[in-house]
C-alpha cells in the first residue's frame, strides 16, 4: 500500500512537471525571441543613429563652408568697392560662426576629427584677424590692397580645404555606416529568420516529446485508473459475497443510523428482508431489549456514532424479531471509516446465542443440583452429632426408673432437637432467597455468610476475620450475593491449612472502571497456598477446576456472571510463593444495580438460588 502511494506521489510529480514544462517552453522561447529581436534592433538603431549623425554634421559643415564663403565675399566686395554695405554678410557670418563650431563639437566625438576641427576653428579665427585688420587699415595702395586680396583668397583657399578635409572624412564614414546599416539590417533579418526556423523546430520538437510524455503518463494513468476500478469492483465483491456468506448476521448503516446493507442471517434473525429494512432506521429493524428488565436498550449503532470506537452489546439481551419472536443475542458495533478517518458508517455483527443461553442453564442448574447436593452433606453432618447425642439420651432415659434423671436427660434431648432445629432453619434461610430486586446491605449477608461458615472454619483450624466498616446499601438480590461470598470462603476453606486465616472486608468504594461510581467493595483474602500462575486466567472459564474429584468446575464463573449481573466487577489477585503467598478476591457491587439488576425474573432462569458451589 505504501509502495502504491510513493508511486501515485512520482506519477503525479512527473505529471506536474512535464505540464509545467510545456507551459514554460513557449514563454521561454518567446522571451528568447524577443532578447533576439531586441538586440537586432538595437543594432539597427544604432547603425541608422550613426548615419543620421553623419547626415548632421555634413550639414552644419556645408553651413559653416557657406558662412565663411559669404565672409569672403563681403570682405573682396569692401576692399574692391571700399563700401561698407559690403561688410553686412561678413559681420552675420561672424554671428553665427562659432555657434555652429559649437554645435560640431557636440556631435563629433572621434579625437582626430575633433583635432581637425579646432585646427579650421583656429585658422578661421586668424583669418578674421586679417581680414578685420585690413578693413581697419584702409584706405591703402592699389599694389598693396591686391597683395592683400591674394593673401586671404589663399588663406580662404586653405580654410576650404580644411572643410572638405573634415567634411570628406565625415562623408566617408557615413557612406561606411550607411552600408553598415545595411548590412545590419539584412544580417538582423537573416538571423532573426534563421533563429526563429530554428528556435521553431526546437520547440516542435520538445513540444512533440513532452506530448508523447504527457499522453504516455496519462494513459498509464488511465490504466491504472482502470486498473484500481476493477480491483475495487472485485474487492467488493468479495466482501460483498462475504458478508452475505458469512455465519454471524451482519448489518451496515450509513450515519445517519440507517440500514443499508443486511446479510441472510440478519434477515432470518430479524424478519426483515433487505429490500424492506433499507433506508429504514437500525432502531425499527434491530429492536433490543433487556432479558431482565423488559427495558429497551442502547442501540449499538447509537453507541458507536457517540462513543466514535467498537462497542459491544449488554449481557442478557434479546432481540424482537419483525414476527415478534424474542431471539437471545449478544453483538458488537464498530465505526466505519474512510482513508482521512472520517466515520462513513457502523457495521453491527451480531448471533443467536438462545443455544449457548439454554446450555449455561443447564450449567446452573446442574451446579444447583451439585450445591444441593453438597448441601444435604453439610446438613447431615452437622445433624449427625446431634442425633447421636440425642440416641444416647432417649437410650439412658429408657432404662432409668428415676424421674428426676428422666427429666434431666429428657432436657438435654430437647436441647440437641432445638440444636437440630437450629441448623436446619439456618441452612433454609441461607439458601432459600426471593427473586425479587430489592435494596440491602452487602455488610449484613457478610456476617450471615461468615457465620454460616464459622464452624467448620472452627474445626479446620482457619481464623475467619471480619471487618464491616460501611453501612451503605446496594440494589440487588442478597441470596445472590450470599452465593458469590459462600464460593469464595468455601474455596478460600479449601486452600487453608491450620493456623490460616481468611479475612473478610467491605467498605465504601468507587469503580475501578468510573469513579464516578459510587458502591461497595467487598474483599475474602485467604493466606492459603494461592492460585498457581498459569491457572489465574483460566479460573472463571466454566468447567475449569483444580480439584479434579469435587469440583465442578462452575463455581467461580457462575460468581462472575452473578456479580456481572449486578452491574460489578470480579476481580482476582494470588501469589503462591512464601511468605507473603495467598489469594484475594475484589467484589464492587455498585449502589443503584447493574444494567441487569435483577428485577423481577417474569418467568426467566436465573441463578438466583443456585447454592455455593466449590472452587475451580
Amino acid at each position: 500500500m505504501q509502495h502504491k502511494r510513493e508511486e501515485h506521489i512520482l506519477e503525479s510529480r512527473l505529471y506536474n512537471r512535464l505540464l509545467f514544462r510545456l507551459l514554460a517552453l513557449p514563454v521561454a522561447t518567446l522571451a528568447f525571441l524577443a532578447l533576439i529581436l531586441g538586440y537586432g534592433l538595437n543594432r539597427v538603431e544604432e547603425s541608422a543613429n550613426a548615419v543620421d549623425r553623419a547626415d548632421v554634421v555634413i550639414l552644419h559643415g556645408n553651413r559653416l563652408t557657406m558662412l565663411i564663403l559669404d565672409e569672403e565675399t563681403g570682405l573682396r566686395g569692401f576692399l574692391l568697392t571700399r563700401n561698407p554695405t559690403f561688410l553686412e554678410p561678413l559681420h552675420s557670418a561672424d554671428l553665427q560662426i562659432e555657434p555652429e563650431f559649437d554645435t560640431l563639437f557636440t556631435l563629433v566625438h572621434r579625437p582626430d576629427q575633433v583635432a581637425r576641427l579646432r585646427r579650421l576653428q583656429a585658422s578661421h579665427k586668424q583669418w578674421e584677424l586679417n581680414a578685420y585688420h585690413e578693413i581697419d587699415s584702409f584706405p591703402k595702395d592699389p599694389a598693396v590692397l591686391e597683395q592683400d586680396l591674394l593673401q586671404r583668397k589663399h588663406d580662404m583657399d586653405d580654410l576650404r580645404a580644411q572643410m572638405d578635409d573634415f567634411l570628406s572624412f565625415v562623408i566617408g564614414r557615413r557612406a561606411e555606416r550607411s552600408a553598415e546599416n545595411v548590412l545590419v539590417n539584412r544580417n538582423a533579418r537573416i538571423i532573426l529568420v534563421l533563429t526563429v526556423a530554428l528556435v521553431a523546430g526546437l520547440l516542435t520538437w520538445e513540444t512533440r516529446r513532452i506530448f508523447r510524455m504527457l499522453s504516455a503518463a496519462y494513459n498509464h494513468q488511465i490504466k491504472e485508473i482502470r486498473q484500481r476500478v476493477e480491483e475495487s469492483y472485485a474487492r467488493e465483491q468479495w466482501l460483498n459475497t462475504t458478508l452475505r456468506s458469512i455465519g454471524d448476521a451482519v448489518i451496515a448503516c450509513d450515519t445517519g443510523g440507517n440500514v443499508v446493507f443486511m446479510n441472510l442471517i440478519a434477515e432470518k434473525l430479524t424478519g426483515w428482508r433487505e429490500d424492506e429494512a433499507k433506508g429504514l432506521s437500525l432502531h425499527t429493524v434491530f429492536p433490543i431489549f433487556n432479558e431482565d428488565t423488559r427495558a429497551a436498550v442502547e442501540n449499538p449503532v447509537d453507541k458507536v456514532r457517540r462513543l466514535g470506537t467498537v462497542v459491544g452489546l449488554a449481557n442478557h439481551t434479546f432481540l424482537v424479531s419483525k414476527g415478534g419472536t424474542e431471539v437471545c443475542i449478544d453483538d458488537s458495533g464498530a465505526p466505519i471509516r474512510d482513508s482521512a478517518g472520517k466515520m462513513i458508517g457502523v457495521v453491527l455483527v451480531f448471533r443467536d446465542i438462545t443455544e449457548r443461553r439454554m446450555s449455561e442453564g443447564a450449567l446452573m442448574r446442574a451446579e444447583k443440583l451439585a450445591a444441593a447436593g453438597r448441601l444435604a452433606a453439610s446438613v447431615a453432618h452437622e445433624v449427625n452429632n446431634p442425633l447421636e447425642g440425642l440416641t444416647n439420651l432417649v437410650y439412658i432415659a429408657r432404662r432409668s426408673d428415676e424421674l428426676d434423671e428422666i427429666r434431666h436427660l429428657l432436657s438435654q434431648a430437647e436441647s440437641e432437637l432445638g440444636r437440630i432445629a437450629h441448623i436446619t432453619r439456618q441452612s433454609l434461610g441461607f439458601y432459600r432467597e426471593t427473586a425479587l430486586a430489592a435494596h440491602f446491605k452487602p455488610a449484613v449477608v457478610v456476617h450471615e455468610v461468615s457465620d454460616f461458615y464459622a464452624a467448620r472454619a472452627t474445626a479446620l483450624g482457619v481464623t475467619i476475620l471480619v471487618n464491616t466498616t460501611t453501612d451503605r446499601e446496594v440494589l440487588g438480590a442478597p441470596g445472590e450475593l450470599r452465593q458469590i461470598l459462600s464460593n469464595l470462603l468455601a474455596n478460600g476453606l479449601d486452600a487453608c491449612s491450620r493456623g490460616d486465616t481468611i479475612r473478610l472486608v467491605a467498605n465504601s468504594s468507587t469503580d475501578p472502571r468510573n469513579a464516578a461510581r459510587q458502591g461497595v467493595r467487598i474483599t475474602v483474602a485467604d493466606s492459603g497456598f494461592g492460585i498457581a500462575p498459569e491457572h489465574l486466567s483460566s479460573i472463571f472459564e466454566p468447567f475449569f477446576t483444580t480439584k479434579k474429584d469435587t469440583g465442578t468446575g462452575l463455581g467461580l464463573w457462575v460468581s462472575r456472571e452473578l456479580v456481572e449481573k449486578h452491574g460489578g466487577s470480579l476481580r482476582v489477585r494470588s501469589r503462591t510463593t512464601t511468605p507473603r503467598c495467598g489469594t484475594v478476591f475484589s467484589i464492587f457491587l455498585p449502589n443503584q444495580g447493574g444494567q441487569h439488576a435483577p428485577a423481577e425474573l417474569n418467568g426467566h432462569q436465573t441463578p438466583s438460588n443456585l447454592a455455593a458451589t466449590n472452587p475451580e
